[in-house]
């Protein structure tokens, strides 16, 4: 009876506040009492608290061994989600349901869980038949809405969220992912507004500091975003990804000391992430190190940015090339990557790559097609095709020896700041010149001011665009002759205008 009298009054020190201290009296009595699983659970749950991970899973891990111990189960997979371990959470969750279908806040996680890796319709089934049980769960409705997010319908996202927050206005999951939506839709104001209030409510909670942190750095408040980041790793000291945010943020400060010493804390933790690395690759790059910025550059390849918008990944992911010098006799597909700019970019490494290989074959954007064609030596004109005319097609796949996305020969041809080209590589052919001259001549002897006024389907085209009507000011300087450059079908716009 002492030693229950005892625990109890070192758990109600702990509780008070002084938990360190407490969780060492804890652990001198555990070493006398190592049987006792009250105890070892007891020291889990403050070693998890306290940030002590690795410890706490090992009691977890041992106290379900011994005996499929529920409530460390259900500790366990919360720390690997609070770690971004998301499979191995998902391993656990379902052992738990094998033995009791029922526990309805073990679905709810599991449904997060399958939205978290992306797995949408079995998450959207997990909700709806949740919500046949209780209609007005507002932990079901976010991830329900989370699900619709994902989806991109962002209406239907939107008015599920907002019914949550009839029911509970002021339930900070439900606030978070409506800030994370409004900032997604590039509806600034409102994410932020959202964003506040949620932190208002409850101003340590982690998830809140952490979405304000991202909103902040995305939106180039810099200072900011590492203020709350820095907030948010006091709660969650660990968190490989937000130690990187923090070096991304320094990054764009130019600050790249700090940048550099936050990255290489993240890698520590997490050796094998690849923002992380892309990061320290970006880093690389600024102080010209070439070589180790190359090494790391392709951890792009694994980010889902880079899945959703190169999705010939699907197919090529398993004859990518990983390896440090190219084999001048291999049959190499080089594909594309992000848009027009970067392949512009990337371009001027072709002529480095078809000087030394015979047999390559570069994939590239319809409206580039004709430019590249001309602008490399004639021998190489054939080597030049459509996005996706091989890429797409696992038979034509089989007819190369590996794919390199074009980021990836600078490791080959660009490690150090002598190999970058002064000149440029693109040539334009003489009919084209006489043709747009000929078209300008016939205009007024004005200035000519060519425009471009809108961005389609990028994630911030609305903030990239403009309507006509705002440049009739401009429109209204005298001797000025402006002429259409704009890309896309605008011709009804115009007209309207």
């Amino acid at each position: 009876m002492e030693i229950v009298t005892r625990i109890n009054q070192i758990l109600q020190e702990y509780s008070s506040g002084n938990k360190i201290n407490a969780y060492k009296k804890l652990k001198k009595i555990f070493s006398q009492h190592q049987s006792n699983n009250k105890i070892r659970f007891n020291i889990a749950v403050m070693e998890q608290e306290l940030g002590f991970t690795t410890a706490a899973r090992n009691n977890y891990t041992f106290l379900i061994d011994k005996g499929n111990h529920l409530k460390s189960m259900i500790n366990l997979y919360l720390l690997e989600l609070k770690e971004e371990k998301i499979s191995d959470a998902l391993i656990i969750i379902n052992k738990i349901l094998d033995k009791n279908s029922s526990l309805i806040n073990v679905l709810l996680d599991k449904a997060f869980v399958y939205y978290k890796l992306n797995k949408i319709k079995e998450s959207l089934d997990i909700c709806t038949s949740l919500l046949k049980q209780s209609e007005n769960n507002i932990g079901v409705l976010n991830i329900l809405g989370l699900c619709h997010f994902a989806k991109k319908d962002y209406k239907k996202a939107e008015s599920i969220f907002l019914k949550g927050l009839e029911i509970d206005t002021n339930f900070i999951p439900l606030l978070n992912s409506l800030g994370r939506m409004y900032h997604e839709v590039r509806e600034s104001n409102k994410a932020e507004k959202t964003f506040l209030k949620a932190l208002a409510i409850q101003p340590e909670a982690y998830q809140t500091i952490n979405n304000i942190a991202g909103y902040y750095l995305e939106e180039g408040k810099y200072e900011k975003a590492i203020r709350y980041y820095k907030k948010a790793i006091e709660l969650n000291p660990k968190n490989a990804v937000i130690i990187n945010n923090i070096a991304k943020a320094y990054l764009s400060l130019n600050n790249i000391n700090l940048a550099q010493y936050f990255c290489l804390e993240a890698l520590k933790i997490d050796k094998n992430n690849d923002e992380t690395k892309k990061t320290f690759s970006l880093i690389s790059f600024r102080k010209l190190d070439f070589k180790k910025a190359w090494k790391y550059f392709d951890g792009r390849l694994g980010l889902s940015d880079f899945s959703s918008k190169n999705t010939s990944l699907i197919y090529v992911k398993n004859k990518l090339f990983n390896g440090s010098t190219l084999d001048n006799n291999a049959k190499i597909l080089v594909l594309r990557e992000q848009g027009v700019g970067d392949e512009i970019l990337y371009g001027s490494m072709y002529r480095d790559l078809l000087e030394k290989n015979n047999n390559v074959t570069i994939e590239c954007d319809e409206r580039l097609l004709p430019l590249f064609q001309y602008s490399f030596n004639q021998n190489h004109k054939n080597k030049f095709i459509n996005l996706g005319s091989v890429s797409n097609y696992r038979d034509k796949l089989k007819n190369y020896d590996f794919v390199l996305y074009a980021g990836s020969l600078g490791k080959f041809f660009r490690n150090d700041i002598n190999l970058f080209p002064s000149n440029s590589y693109l040539d334009v052919e003489q009919k084209f010149i006489n043709e747009t001259k000929n078209i300008v001549n016939k205009l007024k002897n004005r200035f000519n001011i060519g425009i471009s006024w809108k961005s389609f389907k990028n994630r911030y085209a609305k903030e990239k665009s403009l309507e006509l009507k705002e440049l009739i000011n401009i429109f209204k300087t005298p001797n000025c002759n402006f002429i259409n450059i704009q890309y896309g079908d605008v011709n009804d716009e115009i007209n309207n205008f």
